[in-house]
């Protein structure tokens, strides 16, 4: 079923640190928007509840001294994402934090679909880094407030236009409604296309080929890039490595056995 992306809710968070176990957030921003338009907004200092604390976003114990707590915003925030494409750089470290503060309260965390831009970019582009600052460099994107909550999610959703924009014309499909997934997929960094991954262990029982529409990286006058391949496969089974899921398959283009990442996968003819 295709999700429709014109309604999406621009987030990000800054934190006093990197472990969502120990530590908190301590300003959130979810900017609505309809048709890249922003119609609505939601940025909050937080208190942390921690007395000391040092932040990249440059906030300070004194800034947040008088701020509410999570809990006391926990209903907004669950209002604004409740049923909601969430668009966030990174989100595994956004989404794992919000559990967490959603966790101390003892609210039920929103239902929600979730699009990564920092997935997006691994996936179809070849940044030297895959950065905010890096990528919204590249595309003379101007920042207003570098690790700031509010000009973040801001630039997050210029890049994903720009993304959406670049990724139709180059490959004219739709890509993106690819790039779509659950929470529990982003936690657990299951970054493939579940239907996808019971065909391939379906074929794989059968011993059945398959024609698989597949992301591959290519070299062409001293840069790599990403191209759009078809190729017709026998899979042989499934290996891991470093957390990614490949499908160890004979190629019957290159008449080998090769291995393709799972989340490359786009189509299974």
């Amino acid at each position: 079923m295709k999700i429709n992306i014109s309604e999406i809710v621009a987030l990000d968070i800054e934190t006093t640190g990197l472990n969502p176990e120990v530590d908190r957030i301590i300003e959130i921003a979810l900017l609505k928007y309809k048709n890249f338009e922003i119609v609505e907004k939601f940025v909050q200092l937080i208190n942390p509840e921690i007395e000391e604390f040092y932040s990249i976003s440059g906030i300070k114990s004194k800034d947040v001294k008088y701020a509410p707590k999570f809990k006391d915003v926990v209903e907004n925030v669950y209002n604004f994402m409740e049923g909601k494409i969430i668009l966030s750089h990174n989100a595994k470290f956004d989404i794992s934090f919000l559990k967490e503060e959603f966790k101390r309260t003892n609210f039920p965390f929103p239902k929600i679909k979730i699009i990564d831009t920092l997935l997006i970019a691994k996936r179809f582009f070849n940044f030297e880094s895959n950065s905010l600052d890096n990528i919204s460099k590249n595309f003379n994107i101007e920042r207003f407030v570098k690790h700031r909550a509010e000009d973040d999610a801001r630039v997050t959703l210029e890049i994903f236009k720009l993304f959406c924009e670049i990724i139709e014309d180059e490959y004219q499909i739709d890509l993106i409604q690819k790039m779509i997934f659950d929470t529990d997929q982003i936690i657990n960094k299951i970054y493939y296309d579940l239907e996808i991954y019971d065909k391939i262990l379906e074929a794989i029982e059968k011993r059945e080929k398959v024609i698989i529409i597949y992301v591959s990286n290519k070299q062409s006058e001293n840069e790599m890039k990403k191209e759009i391949i078809k190729r017709e496969i026998l899979p042989l089974g499934v290996i891991e490595e470093n957390g990614v899921k490949y499908v160890k398959a004979f190629c019957y283009l290159r008449n080998e056995e090769r291995t393709f990442r799972f989340d490359r996968i786009i189509k299974i003819i």
